[in-house]
């Protein structure tokens, strides 16, 4: 019997193959969506439109049931057939060109191979041994091209071992697809965790990225190094007990590192794994993850359009450098449960609560420097380890350097006159008015009860240096937040609690009493209160009319504490809360270099040795 959750995945597949089908016009091998370039260049940008939907609809062609959108599968295969062979034709108008060295053309033939593979039966199949050898043609211009030494190893990796499956492969090429392997996997950490490579970052990229490609390989092509295989499965099984616990109550995923507008590509392993006879975790909560992710967005993204470059709605701002219209398709990979079949205990068990839906915990993650706990159902990740290389700086250090992130808030990107936000993070700002965020970060102590780190704030061309060491603690919606300071020039210090949004200014409120800053935007409530080291209190607001700054709405308000100017050492000590209910004030019993003592109001201790 086909579940009445199965039923929702395939009408969520249909209703974002919708708009899409309507843009599909005959012989073209792109597809028109509106949105921002990339730096890829134009072709590459109509391949990305052509492939990542691709991945869509392969996840749905493989599926039962559906076509209730007013289109068929027939209907959608012969678009993408016909696409395809446009697209691979040197001689034809719509060529997209052989891949070339560092190229995003590499990473769409990933996505191509792998709808070619889910849905051979309406996609490669049909097509004629000539037209199959064309398309095996342009595969192999990957073969040789230069592949960034991150997770873009597995954009050679996937095409070569479809060549190799379909005879058309060199005799070394197997020998090139385990040397890549073994590249690959020198970036892994422990405990199912990978760095991504020369990105120097541990975020999402692990969930879709390595362990997406890396149990697809197992797969499809796990029969060129057996051992190897069952070597992938187990680290993912082990990155999905900690991964399970990035997802609020609410279905969102923490918002952390770059790529945010995959979005629901969060979810992507979590299906997979279990088609790929990864048992980590039961079939109930599998589903639950996927589906109140999917959800998610899928409620408040509007129901009859594309995909846009943002995260619950359009916001340009969010995209990096080498994004465009079709980029936020990499969303697709959320649809591999569409790839189970419908008896399967995945759709036929009961659903199973979420980690975030249980009691409140926090989990530390030493190998990826990672601390994420739970609060009133939301999720909160500190970061101590986050080595943010020179060449991802431009896709703005805030989206890993932070000191926490949280479910339900978001954050604040870069300003459009080029200021470095302030929430959620110590900043310093130097005497000619510039402010610097965190960018590599070395991690000290990774624990449940604990986090700290070390870092510079300041960049190489300025030589401006404030050596910081932070620590921090909490307690239900609060952190207490230690940091240690060597400012080498004078600096301004500042430390921002997290940044709140909403559609109308007029809904954010602030309150402040000496030290004590509170905001609210009538659903969630943040506070400041600055215990020792702080000269002043403020907050900073930003107008929809002045440029959107926030992940989530146009406007948005935070308070900052901050110092006067500051040169040689010095510690700072604050309080930044974040909740569902008005913070009260802690009562201070006792503060010192080596400890504090605070006393809620009503009568709860927290002491912490500094």
């Amino acid at each position: 019997m086909i579940s009445n959750d199965y039923e929702k995945w395939v009408a969520a597949a249909e209703r974002l193959l919708t708009p899409l089908v309507e843009k599909m016009r005959p012989g073209a091998a792109s597809l028109p969506l509106e949105g921002m370039a990339s730096n890829h260049g134009a072709v590459a940008d109509g391949l990305e439109s052509f492939a990542r939907p691709c991945l869509l609809a392969g996840h749905w062609l493989a599926a039962q049931g559906g076509e209730r959108a007013g289109f068929s599968r027939a209907q959608v295969a012969e678009w993408f057939r016909a696409g395809l062979l446009a697209g691979t034709a040197p001689l034809k108008k719509n060529y997209w060109g052989a891949v070339t060295n560092y190229h995003q053309h590499s990473v769409e033939t990933g996505a191509l191979v792998l709808a070619l593979e889910m849905a051979r039966d309406w996609l490669w199949t049909p097509l004629t041994a000539s037209e199959q050898q064309q398309v095996l043609r342009w595969f192999r211009t990957v073969r040789g091209t230069g592949l960034h030494r991150n997770n873009h190893l597995f954009f050679g990796v996937v095409p070569l071992c479809f060549l190799i499956r379909e005879g058309a492969a060199s005799k070394e090429d197997s020998a090139l697809v385990l040397r890549w392997m073994d590249v690959l996997e020198s970036m892994y950490l422990d405990h199912g965790w990978f760095i991504d490579g020369m990105n120097e970052t541990v975020d999402h990229y692990n969930a879709y990225a390595f362990h997406y490609y890396g149990l697809w390989w197992g797969k499809l092509y796990g029969s060129l190094d057996e051992p190897r295989a069952a070597r992938w499965k187990k680290w993912a099984g082990l990155f999905l007990q900690d991964y399970a616990h990035f997802f609020a109550a609410s279905g969102e995923n923490v918002p952390f590192g770059r790529s945010l507008t995959y979005r629901f590509a969060a979810s992507a392993p979590f299906g997979l794994a279990h088609h790929c006879g990864v048992r980590t975790l039961s079939p109930g909560m599998s589903r639950r993850l996927c589906t109140q992710n999917l959800d998610f967005f899928l409620d408040r993204l509007p129901p009859s359009q594309p995909l846009s470059i943002g995260w619950t709605d359009e916001f340009p701002a969010l995209a990096e450098a080498y994004s465009c219209a079709g980029s936020p398709y990499w969303a697709a990979k959320a649809f591999a449960p569409l790839l189970i079949a419908p008896d399967d205990a995945f759709w036929q068990a009961p659903q199973e609560p979420i980690p975030a839906e249980g009691v409140p915990f926090s989990r530390a993650m030493p190998a990826a420097g990672l601390v994420i706990r739970s609060t009133e159902g939301a999720v909160e990740l500190l970061n101590t380890s986050s080595g943010i290389c020179p060449g991802n700086t431009a896709f703005g250090t805030y989206k890993w350097g932070k000191t926490s992130y949280r479910t339900g808030v978001g954050f604040e990107v870069r300003a459009p006159d080029g200021t470095f936000p302030q929430d959620a993070a110590l900043t310093a700002e130097s005497e000619d008015g510039i402010i610097y965020g965190r960018h590599s970060t070395h991690s000290l102590k990774c624990a449940d009860d604990e986090a700290a780190m070390v870092y510079v704030l300041g960049d190489k061309t300025s030589r401006f240096c404030t050596q910081v060491e932070s620590r921090v603690w909490w307690r239900n919606g609060w952190q207490l937040q230690l940091h240690r300071f060597a400012a080498h020039q004078p600096a301004r210090l500042m430390v921002g609690a997290y940044s709140l949004a909403a559609a109308e200014e007029s809904l954010l409120r602030v309150e402040q009493k000496n030290l004590f800053v509170c905001a609210t935007n009538g659903a969630q409530h943040v506070a400041l209160q600055g215990l020792s080291g702080w000269d002043s209190a403020r907050t900073i607001k930003h107008a929809g009319s002045d440029g959107r700054t926030h992940l989530l709405a146009a406007n948005s308000v935070y308070p900052v504490l901050q110092t006067g100017w500051m040169k040689g050492d010095g510690q700072l000590l604050c309080l930044s809360y974040c909740g569902a209910e008005p913070a009260t004030e802690w009562i201070v019993e006792s503060c010192d270099e080596k400890s504090v003592m605070l006393r809620s109001a009503d009568g709860a201790i927290w002491s912490v040795s500094l």
